[in-house]
């Protein structure tokens, strides 16, 4: 009786010994691509798709009259003022600090300023400016 338990205290030791050392599985080989590189591939696809739309909007942009470009940038200014509202309302909430709302305003009016005298396509970010 007693080789009987220490016979199946043996068998349960070595069952849990091999439980515990690695096992080495291999993945079936798939011919797609994984996620990440689909992502990336569509994500680059997709900026040149934008890139290029952006592009023949410029292009578009710089075949409009004065008259036609000035319309624009009223709208642009109006869109200023509406986004310097904003920043006042959110500091008198107290959501921003005024001297932030401030700055940031200083910005929106900065970039409007740049946008209009050099007479660029609006939506069109500089390239140092990400």
């Amino acid at each position: 009786m007693d080789k009987g338990k220490l016979c199946s205290f043996a068998i349960a030791g070595m069952i849990g010994f091999l439980s515990i050392s690695p096992i080495t599985t291999y993945a079936a080989e798939t011919k797609t691509e994984s996620v990440t590189q689909s992502d990336n591939l569509n994500k680059n696809q997709d900026r040149k798709v934008v890139e290029g739309k952006l592009k023949q909007a410029s292009e578009k942009w710089n075949t409009l009259s004065a008259k036609q470009k000035e319309e624009v940038y009223s709208l642009l200014e109006e869109e200023m003022k509406v986004e310097g509202r904003l920043m006042d309302k959110l500091a008198e909430l107290g959501i921003l600090e005024q001297d932030d709302a401030e700055a940031m305003k200083s910005r929106v009016q900065e970039r409007y300023h740049k946008i209009k005298e050099s007479g660029d396509f609006p939506f069109i970010r500089q390239k140092g400016r990400k």
